[in-house]
């Protein structure tokens, strides 16, 4: 069905605003997406995150209000920050591009480069149940990183560029000239699955497609109730973080990458390793659990692009990235 021609499927929307993700201009993106949802004639409203609160409180005050419907315009992190008192009310999750990274939009959005056709996509689209993770009592749509992969996050949350993907490349390079690999441990179902040096490590709930082209990325998915464990072991050379920034579709060698799919896992680090969800930096941690809150969390609209894990569910006439709407499903 042309999206155009769709029912329009939500009744109102509250507006969760990050004014400083990607760079600023996240009041901007709320005028534009605002004044399209009001000529449908939708109630809106709009909260703004704090620095000190960080997006809980914004939607905290939209849910007394009486929305049920919670649109993002932020990166990762604040939705990140607004996910437990969406899960808790059972509201509906919509995620719109105003961040650096926009990993869960760039997954599961249909127009992750612009938040006005995004958000008129959604409009139309029905609710999907998603896997989350959860680590240390923060939840994570996305990904949970360990050592290198965390040094890189915190190197953009220090520095807000306004490069997109790219500033997780370029934060990368910096953190590549002092980070050594440490040991790592990880347990799953009672059983150790690895036990050796790490270099670098993400726990990821979607399909990773990074510029940085590790083996494994784009293996998880976010209805099998799995979270998926991947562990560079040894410091990449010049030459492979050279490729990377290519975007060559060549990879490290099978053995340098550890790969793991489950639904828990015990995370041990000796003398301790940074670690970030979803570009949050949490601090250094020596040991932590990681699960998955199998179909967790209420997402207004999914796309699911061509090869995209989607196993237990009908993906027939997802694979065509088409001007069509994809068939959905709750």
């Amino acid at each position: 069905m042309d999206s155009a021609g769709a029912q329009i499927a939500v009744d109102n929307v509250a507006f969760v605003i990050n004014p400083r993700s990607g760079g600023g201009g996240g009041d901007r993106v709320y005028l534009w997406v605002a004044e399209r949802l009001r000529q449908h004639e939708i109630p809106i409203a709009a909260f703004e995150t704090t620095r000190e609160g960080g997006a809980a409180p914004a939607v905290e005050a939209a849910l007394r209000a009486g929305f049920t419907e919670i649109w993002v315009i932020g990166g990762d992190g604040t939705i990140q920050e607004a996910l437990r008192p969406i899960i808790e009310a059972g509201a509906v999750l919509g995620s719109l591009p105003g961040g650096t990274g926009n990993r869960l939009v760039v997954e599961l959005g249909r127009a992750p480069n612009d938040p006005v056709a995004q958000a008129v996509w959604m409009m139309r689209q029905p609710v999907w149940r998603i896997d989350v993770g959860e680590a240390e009592g923060h939840l994570f749509t996305g990904r949970l990183g360990i050592g290198f992969e965390a040094e890189a996050a915190e190197e953009v949350v220090k520095d807000k560029s306004g490069l997109g993907n790219l500033a997780y490349v370029v934060a990368g390079l910096r953190a590549a000239r002092d980070i050594e690999p440490k040991h790592l441990r990880l347990t799953s179902d009672r059983e150790i699955i690895y036990d050796g040096p790490m270099l670098a490590a993400m726990i990821t709930n979607l399909p990773m497609r990074l510029p940085l082209k590790v083996p494994g990325l784009a293996s998880s998915g976010p209805f099998d109730g799995l979270l998926h464990a991947i562990v560079l072991r040894e410091k990449p050379g010049l030459d492979a973080l050279w490729r990377w920034l290519l975007g060559s579709d060549e990879c490290e060698p099978d053995d340098a990458v550890f790969e793991h799919c489950g639904p828990a896992y015990r995370v041990e680090v000796p003398n301790g390793a940074p670690m970030h969800l979803d570009g949050e930096v949490i601090g250094t941690l020596e040991r932590f659990d990681a699960r998955c809150h199998p179909r967790a969390l209420r997402l207004r609209g999914l796309y699911l692009r061509p090869g995209a894990p989607a196993d237990g569910i009908d993906v027939a006439g997802l694979s065509d990235a088409t001007d069509e709407d994809s068939t959905q499903h709750e």
